[in-house]
């Protein structure tokens, strides 16, 4: 694959990290060295003044995204409206570079409630999804991105994912986060290439990449810069979006853990340098 030696930069925000509560003194105190921070939304829905005062002035620092959990776009309800209410006034006061969610709906039995579901890729859920995407993106006065949830095994799709995907992209005029970590996981429970996958997503759309934990080499010298070790999955499915999309604003996402600021910030200086060594070619 040709890799993309000049990308579109316009809209790329480098590497940031998921804000945490216990970051937000740190933070707003040493300003360490950092791109940008995802925010997500419905921790500041309902915060009071004092709360968002704190992130008014984070936001005066760096570059936010709001990422939301809650707006379940595919679902078979009637969208939340005092939720969207809510989303908007927040956009409205700290002015996110851009907002997410999922590309899912949310259960709401007693076993699934909360969750965030695949859909069934279907002409009719397209269809569904497209109209309900026009009308949070014509409320809130912008375009959103919507990121790839997840499939499991049993989950069989009358659409692939990745043209699913695209499609709803270009309808609405949408566009796209890719969650690394959950695109591994589908295409290993599914059976699917995800490198074929890839190939299928749209010049120009991918705005955001959710990237998890990363396997690196131990260097022989024990020095903190040595490359993401090859062979690891989730790398060469970074190194294969970078080919086709350039840099993408990058957000480094620990889910199962909760890591430390340091230790968050120095995983994404290993990160920058090893992409920096990727695209230089070395």
């Amino acid at each position: 694959m040709i890799r993309r030696k000049n990308s579109d930069t316009r809209h790329y925000l480098g590497y940031g990290l998921r804000l945490r509560t216990e970051y937000l003194e740190t933070l707003l105190h040493d300003q360490p060295a950092l791109d940008c921070i995802e925010v997500i939304s419905e921790n500041y829905l309902d915060a009071d003044e004092a709360t968002l005062r704190q992130l008014d002035e984070l936001r005066s620092h760096y570059p936010v995204m709001l990422h939301g959990l809650s707006l379940s776009i595919g679902s078979p309800w009637p969208l939340d409206q005092g939720y969207l209410d809510r989303l908007k006034r927040l956009t409205e006061r700290i002015e996110p570079a851009w907002i997410s969610d999922h590309l899912c709906w949310r259960g709401a039995d007693d076993e699934q409630q909360g969750q965030l579901l695949p859909l069934p890729y279907t002409e009719e859920t397209l269809e569904h999804v497209v109209a309900r995407i026009n009308r949070v993106q014509s409320f809130l006065g912008r375009r959103i991105l919507l990121e790839n949830v997840p499939l499991e095994q049993e989950n069989n799709q009358e659409i692939p994912e990745a043209d699913f995907i695209r499609e709803v992209a270009a309808r609405s005029d949408s566009l796209i986060l890719i969650d690394i970590g959950n695109l591994l996981s589908s295409s290993l429970n599914q059976g699917f290439s995800a490198s074929d996958y890839i190939g299928q997503l749209p010049i120009g759309r991918v705005r955001q990449i959710h990237l998890p934990d990363i396997s690196f080499q131990p260097p022989a010298d024990e020095a903190c810069d040595a490359p993401p070790h090859l062979i690891d999955p989730i790398w060469k499915l970074y190194t294969e979006l970078l080919d086709r999309f350039g840099r993408v604003t990058t957000i480094i996402e620990r889910e199962d853990t909760i890591p430390t600021l340091s230790g968050t910030l120095f995983d994404i200086g290993k990160i920058r340098r090893a992409v920096d060594q990727y695209l230089a070619g070395t």
